[in-house]
């Protein structure tokens, strides 16, 4: 599936998105890294070598990703495999939340998502018109299948449920196109994730430096308790090969999933039982 595809990894330059990069790479693929960062995203491209090619891209900034997939069909000629993988973190309950906070996590992990469909379906639809490979992949997190056990990430959690959502009804209006879907859910990973604000647009109250005890802490323990990002990227070009659509990179997220189908499944029941007293 991925020799000699071209693919485009938002978010490639650092965590999860580079190891993305580097084994697409290894798997035959040419690849396009796109990240907020130029030097981050260059410096990918120039330690996977060959074609491979750095973007710079605000998946935020609808213009920035038009122009970006100008650029990347210059340079490759096509698209095959797509990463909708861009995305930030933030801690913190709902009430104590700076709107500004929630809506640069929004426009990253939803409107990004959204942003990233509407750009580049177009280019995979073409692709798969060519019996080419057309596939496009959304970034969720354990977060999209259940709330996480630990300190509260609440605005966070409620964009990875929607982005569970716009993959899932993309899988729905893809059905008959060639173009496949994906959605993967890594749990705790070992990168950088709870540093996003290091790298926080201006519009949104820009870049901070997290107090250095306290970045100590965070590092300490993802290092612990994370996943290694080589693994959870391995497994998620596993289930995108076998054309998975749900994907899930950590045995423990099984702690939040089930009990949120036990409550699906519960609610059902009793829904079931009160209408069967209207038909009796």
């Amino acid at each position: 599936m991925f020799e000699d595809s071209v693919a485009l990894v938002t978010g490639g330059g650092s965590g999860i998105g580079r190891q993305l990069c580097e084994q697409l790479a290894a798997r035959g693929a040419q690849v396009a890294i796109a990240d907020l960062s130029q030097a981050a995203a260059e410096e990918v491209a120039q330690t996977i070598g060959g074609n491979a090619r750095a973007y710079t891209c605000d998946v935020s900034d609808r213009p920035q990703l038009e122009a970006m997939a100008r650029n990347l069909i210059r340079d490759f000629g096509r698209v095959n495999i797509v990463f909708a993988h861009a995305g930030v973190a933030l801690a913190g309950k709902l009430i104590d939340t700076d709107p500004r906070e929630f809506q640069w996590l929004f426009d990253v992990n939803v409107a990004g998502v959204f942003h990233t469909i509407q750009v580049f379906v177009p280019l995979l639809l073409e692709s798969a018109s060519k019996s080419q490979v057309a596939h496009f992949v959304v970034t969720g997190s354990e977060n999209s299948v259940g709330v996480p056990l630990g300190s509260p990430s609440s605005v966070y959690t409620a964009t990875k449920h929607a982005a569970l959502a716009l993959a899932d009804t993309l899988r729905r209006d893809l059905s008959e196109s060639g173009v496949g879907v994906s959605i993967f859910n890594p749990g705790l990973t070992n990168t950088r994730i709870w540093d996003a604000r290091r790298a926080r647009q201006e519009r949104y109250g820009g870049a901070s430096a997290m107090p250095a005890e306290f970045a100590a802490r965070a590092a300490a323990s993802v290092k612990e308790h994370g996943q290694d990002p080589a693994l959870t990227a391995a497994i998620a070009l596993e289930g995108i090969a076998r054309g998975d659509f749900m994907i899930i990179t950590d045995a423990r997220i099984r702690q939040i999933a089930e009990p949120r189908s036990h409550a699906i499944a519960t609610a059902l029941d009793v829904c079931d039982a009160r209408l069967s007293q209207e038909k009796n």
